[in-house]
């Protein structure tokens, strides 16, 4: 057991966000000193680089920004931070070496693991993401633990992302814990992967035995080399603004627009305690317009936020800050931040719904404000959000999964694409018309419950794991010269598609014909699936100069030696044959950077072969 010892407390950098995001305060330390007293072992750097295939950090760089611990014999004291919390969100990027272990201790006792996970197809409660088991000392075993929904962590070298959503325990006036603390959700690059976990005390090798309502951050770091960045939070705990003098009018009919109803006579009026739209006048063709006064207790910057299935406008000291606009149960809620300072706030909200046959109606209205979380000012029967969407997972088992269908890619709906799951976890998108691949993810496969509810573009089939996005364009291009910009597609009349081909392992082969080219396209799992290589295969018999492929374009592209690049300062690598490095162009794009190779104009057949590891 750890005695926490903590000389005073650091005043951290307050940085206000606003418009869309969010209304809560988010504490940033663009000086990680502030977080509190570093350890000497720990060391601030300004850039650190490491591999899949080393133990330790491979370099680091002066500077400040990223706290590096060391391996053993090294290592020792935990980073501490220099407060303490109750209830809050708490975001960081990790980085380890190959075989690494540390680990995110919320109020210095309940553990979300940090380890080299990368390519395990059963994570269990110690591995990247987990929740840490507790330890019974009189039975000498561990207990309890949460193992993540799925293993999404990335190659040991490379930056991930961790988001935690806590609530603290709660304790009576006697002291007695009425109320366990829980991980209400937990992120790992970008996935969710727990949800409303309690914990029923301190996981092994806490700080603390006993349990608080308020405790520290703490980083281990006595296990392994580990490297951390971008530390923010947001602390929660202020009373959420109440609503008084809630009145309802209730306007019976079908309504294209508020104009037809506002300032009519309504049918019936009353008061509430909580906004809802279920007041005994059916499921459709109705208009209600509540208003009230919200009881702000501190001044500063509130989100407000609308979901619903029907349409909706919301008004804020008499001005219309959402504007009237129809939702439906898929879209993302609509918010609006506005500044506003401790008293007595009027608001208005409208909400109506003409005829949709079985589908009952949906009514949230959120807040958010300092020390507050996103919390609804709606009665809980008024938006049931577990109504609204189920997911339809498709997951390999044995086999490569071919799925064919929409998918969407840097804000476009792509309608000639294929996704291809592997049974260990790695799967990409692949654009038949430009035979490009398009995104690349690890974790699990797809969600394809849009396919079955909606119609038209928004059929897609959305990715269930950590998601990277490609640049869009084709893989192969002729370019007038080295200095033109990669084009962003290929005409139909130039580029031929001739569908794909399944190998023995039900493996696709991508073929199509490009200037003349045969090109075929296979991707196949390496190193039992934690990279995926790319093999080109084309035959040039005309003999057509000025072609190029492109391996990637990225906004930043470096070079480590030995056919090794990392991309965008972390988020992949990219590995090429060996017998490529001599052909290879590096050069400055629209987007960044790019890397190409020439198609030769040899008539052999040629192959341009590389592998994503991420």
């Amino acid at each position: 057991m750890f005695n926490l010892k903590v000389s005073k407390l650091f005043l951290p950098a307050i940085i206000l966000i606003s418009g869309g995001l969010s209304a809560q305060q988010v504490t940033v330390f663009n000086d990680l000193k502030e977080f509190g007293e570093i350890p000497k072992t720990w060391k601030m750097v300004g850039e650190v680089n490491a591999d899949w295939e080393h133990n330790d950090f491979l370099s680091t760089t002066h500077g400040t920004g990223i706290l590096v611990n060391p391996p053993k014999p090294e290592n020792g004291p935990h980073l501490i931070s220099g407060f303490e919390h109750g209830d809050m969100e708490l975001e960081l990027d990790f980085m380890v070496p190959k075989g690494s272990n540390s680990g995110i201790y919320l109020q210095g006792r309940y553990e979300i693991q940090i380890l080299d996970s990368w390519g395990k197809i059963n994570p269990n409660s110690g591995d990247a993401g987990g929740v840490y088991q507790r330890f019974d000392k009189e039975n000498r075993q561990g207990f309890e633990g949460k193992a993540p929904r799925m293993n999404v962590s990335k190659a040991p070298g490379l930056w991930q992302h961790v988001k935690i959503v806590f609530e603290a325990p709660q304790f009576n006036l006697e002291g007695v814990k009425v109320k366990n603390a829980k991980f209400v959700q937990v992120f790992q690059n970008g996935i969710l992967i727990h949800e409303n976990v309690e914990v029923t005390g301190p996981t092994t090798s806490a700080m603390f035995e006993d349990e608080s309502a308020l405790g520290p951050i703490v980083i281990q770091g006595d296990h392994g080399p580990v490297a951390i960045r971008n530390i923010e939070y947001k602390s929660y705990g202020n009373q959420v603004p109440q609503i008084k003098d809630l009145k309802f009018d209730y306007y019976k009919g079908k309504f294209q627009s508020v104009e037809e109803f506002l300032g009519s006579p309504p049918n019936q009026t009353g008061q509430l305690n909580k906004v809802t739209w279920d007041l005994g006048h059916g499921i459709l063709d109705f208009a209600y317009e509540y208003s009230g006064n919200l009881e702000i207790i501190k001044s500063g910057d509130y989100t407000f936020s609308l979901s619903a299935f029907g349409k909706t406008s919301l008004y804020i000291n008499g001005e219309n800050v959402i504007e009237d606009q129809y939702q439906l149960p898929s879209d993302a809620p609509r918010s609006k931040t506005l500044q506003l300072e401790q008293g007595t706030i009027p608001f208005k909200l409208v909400f109506y719904k003409n005829n949709y046959p079985g589908r009952r109606p949906q009514l949230g209205f959120f807040i958010e404000g300092p020390g507050i979380k996103k919390s609804p000012l709606q009665d809980p029967n008024s938006y049931i959000e577990s109504v609204i969407q189920k997911p339809f997972y498709l997951e390999p088992s044995n086999e490569p999964m071919i799925i064919r269908g929409f998918f969407q890619h840097d804000g476009d709906v792509k309608t000639h694409t294929i996704s291809v799951g592997e049974p260990s976890g790695s799967s990409f998108a692949y654009d038949l018309q430009q035979g490009a691949l398009l995104s690349i993810w690890r974790g699990g496969f797809l969600d394809t419950s849009p396919m079955w509810r909606q119609r038209g573009e928004s059929q897609l089939m959305i990715p269930n794991g950590a998601l990277i996005e490609l640049a869009s364009g084709p893989t192969i291009a002729k370019l007038d010269n080295n200095d033109s910009p990669w084009p962003d597609s290929v005409s139909t009349d130039l580029l031929f598609i001739q569908g794909y081909s399944l190998n023995r392992a039900r493996r696709p082969t991508f073929k199509y014909t490009l200037e003349q080219v045969a090109v075929e396209d296979y991707f196949v799992p390496d190193m039992d699936g934690k990279i995926l290589t790319r093999t080109i295969s084309y035959v040039n018999p005309q003999k057509e100069s000025g072609l190029f492929a492109r391996i990637i374009s990225a906004d930043k592209i470096e070079e480590l030696g030995e056919g090794v690049y990392l991309i965008n300062e972390g988020q992949f690598y990219i590995k090429l044959d060996k017998f490529m490095l001599s052909k290879i162009v590096l050069r400055i794009s629209q987007l960044g950077q790019e890397l190409l190779i020439p198609i030769l104009t040899e008539g052999n057949k040629n192959e341009i072969k590389y592998s994503l590891i991420y």
